[in-house]
């Protein structure tokens, strides 16, 4: 089952474009600095975005270590740019950029549901510390995931219901 996290981290700035601010103001980024993980956070972050999104549980049979390290890559760097700062929306269109400029090598599939599962989940299990970043009602429905992720019957629901 797709988790449905569409629009709950904003992604209508998907279409404005990389890093405006800094590239108006002149100034170099700050550097992209991923999250510290350990291989248990690695293969947990990537267990919970098969279980969450179908399609990118077939993608992973499908394509194998490639998928795998796209996937960790795309989580990973979500986090950084984060980090970094420039806001949610920044990010989300960074890593959809990066992802898109790929796509021929890693064939991850390229929708707004691949990539609100990819994050979500990134933002849970990756850098759980940035969630301070998004609106309190997101991270509710991040914890709603996240409790779906562990759950028993470990089928995850929509975070917006």
């Amino acid at each position: 089952m797709t988790v449905l996290v569409a629009l709950c981290l904003g992604l209508g700035a998907l279409a404005a474009g990389p890093s405006a601010s800094a590239a108006t103001s002149g100034r170099r980024p700050a550097p992209l600095v991923g999250p510290r993980t350990s291989a248990v956070q690695d293969g947990r972050y990537l267990t919970d975005v098969a279980q969450a999104d179908s399609d990118l549980a077939s993608y992973v049979q499908n394509d194998g270590d490639v998928a795998l390290r796209a996937m960790l890559t795309d989580g990973s760097a979500f986090c950084a740019f984060l980090r970094r700062g420039g806001g949610i929306d920044s990010a989300l269109t960074e890593v959809a950029l990066g992802a898109h400029s790929v796509e021929s090598q890693t064939h991850l599939p390229v929708d707004v549901d691949t990539f609100n599962t990819i994050e979500s989940v990134a933002l849970i299990v990756l850098c759980p510390g940035e969630q301070r970043l998004v609106p309190s009602s997101v991270r509710t429905k991040l914890g709603r995931l996240a409790a779906a992720l562990r759950s028993p019957s470990g089928s995850p629901r929509s975070p917006s219901g």
